[in-house]
């Protein structure tokens, strides 16, 4: 199976998008941004996903954030080490590293 272009998963509806995150992203880091928690992901075709939820609501907030420049990483960049993941040409990372 081909991994989601990121042209093509800006076109998709948010309900695929969000499987598309869960079937295909891999998981990196967690951040809080006021009353939501933003997952952060990564995705094969090379750019990253955030995907927000209400944890009061107990819901996913039909918020959908993508990009691909690892300047965007800046608010995980004390959670998540991105030496081993693989961007294109570049080596970038997949381990989490939770704070103490």
């Amino acid at each position: 199976m081909m991994p989601t272009a990121h042209t093509t998963f800006l076109g998709l509806p948010f309900s695929e998008q969000a499987q598309v995150v869960w079937q295909e992203g891999t998981y990196l880091a967690t951040r809080y941004e006021e009353e939501d928690t933003v997952g952060l992901y990564h995705l094969p075709a090379g750019f990253f996903v955030e995907l927000s939820y209400d944890h009061v609501a107990n819901e996913l907030i039909k918020r959908v954030r993508t990009f691909t420049s690892k300047a965007d990483l800046e608010d995980y960049a004390c959670y998540v080490d991105l030496t081993d993941l693989s961007l294109g040409d570049e080596k970038l990372a997949s381990t989490v590293l939770l704070p103490s």
